[in-house]
């Protein structure tokens, strides 16, 4: 099976220093937490660390480790940092023929500091990772394609989003997109354009709230109040289904923003919600799975192990609900390294592992 990622790639440097601090700030809807460095302060760095990462990357590298023939489809500079990457990939038998260098601009950089609760702070340089254009993308390559995997496009590389979901769908190759962050900053018109052409449609929670104000349809709280108070364990529903969220006056619950996107083409929508577990919507069904116990040592990473999971056992036929499982299992290796690879698994190490897991946590809504 041959699958294309599309999107980030950047050197990843971890910056590790003794007693990180943090700030913790609570209101009657969020809560916030800062990474504290003094002003005018020198802070002695203990160590650096290297790795390769961006959402491009680390998808590649995960549906290698699951048997994929994979080639990552990016744009990096002519410098040392590009040639890390591309080192590291070809390392991995991974193909490099889609790899575009520009002259004119750095390789993506990442500086990383990791908190003491294993979440980071992310100084992110995109560089070459926004100037990815029309020239670069092997369209004739991609229908050869199973599937199509598009992360994050920053900058005027978000542009690309339309004409390779466009022309994947002419080709009939499935795709899946993980848009992050960067992706939903540089335009929401765009994502939403697309999403006609989209299969598998993966977001956080923070990214699902940024994203509902392109979305036109919206209910007021006292319809989604009497729609959620009508489940007779109100309180044991999950955070997202029980929960409102208002951005700038727009009001949505989970239900009606998966039953939104689904509507305009996505048969399947993801949204990722932490430490607290991962939803997945489909045809009439909402899927809940808490997240599995396990040692943080850093999250960087974790959604594009989910997502390539998650997406690998849909296009390999796998159910829902194996499809979710073993997308939660691979992020909670990813997690328990430090960087966005090392815990990466394969189909074996993840069958092992859902020998462990209580499948009876798994919980299903209508939509």
């Amino acid at each position: 099976m041959k699958v294309f990622t599309v999107g980030g790639a950047t050197q990843d440097i971890f910056i590790h220093y003794q007693n990180p601090e943090s700030l913790i700030i609570k209101n009657n809807r969020e809560t916030r937490s800062y990474l504290l460095l003094e002003k005018g302060a020198k802070i002695e760095v203990e160590e650096l660390t290297y790795s390769t990462g961006g959402g491009a990357t680390n998808s590649a590298v995960s549906f290698k480790k699951l048997g994929f023939d994979v080639s990552p489809i990016i744009k990096i500079g002519i410098g040392k940092a590009g040639q890390y990457i591309q080192d590291q990939l070809e390392a991995l038998d991974i193909d490099c023929s889609f790899i575009t260098k520009d002259k004119s601009v750095g390789t993506g950089l990442s500086y990383i500091i990791p908190s003491f609760e294993g979440d980071r702070t992310i100084f992110a340089y995109r560089g070459a990772n926004k100037k990815l254009t029309k020239n670069n993308i092997p369209f004739d390559a991609i229908k050869t394609g199973t599937f199509l995997y598009i992360t994050s496009l920053s900058g005027d590389s978000s542009k690309m989003l339309v004409p390779l979901a466009i022309h994947a769908k002419k080709e009939r190759v499935p795709v899946a997109v993980n848009p992050g962050i960067s992706q939903l900053s540089s335009g929401c018109k765009d994502l939403a354009r697309a999403l006609k052409d989209i299969d598998i449609f993966i977001l956080n929670s923070h990214e699902a709230k940024i994203f509902l104000q392109s979305m036109s349809k919206q209910l007021s709280p006292k319809e989604l109040e009497k729609d959620i108070q009508s489940h007779v364990s109100f309180e044991k529903l999950p955070d997202l289904i029980k929960s409102l969220v208002y951005i700038e006056n727009v009001c949505f619950n989970l239900k009606d923003f998966c039953k939104e996107i689904m509507s305009r083409g996505p048969s399947t929508v993801v949204v990722t919600n932490g430490e607290e577990g991962v939803y997945v919507a489909h045809k009439k069904t909402i899927y809940f799975f808490p997240s599995i116990p396990t040692e943080i040592i850093d999250t960087v990473g974790a959604g594009d192990a989910f997502g390539s999971c998650f997406s690998a056992s849909i296009f390999k036929g796998l159910k829902i609900e194996e499809a979710l499982i073993n997308g939660m299992i691979n992020a909670s290796s990813v997690i328990s390294f430090e960087d966005a690879k090392n815990g990466l698994l394969g189909w074996k190490e993840i069958e092992q592992k859902k020998q462990k897991i209580n499948k009876i946590l798994m919980k299903k809504f209508k939509v």
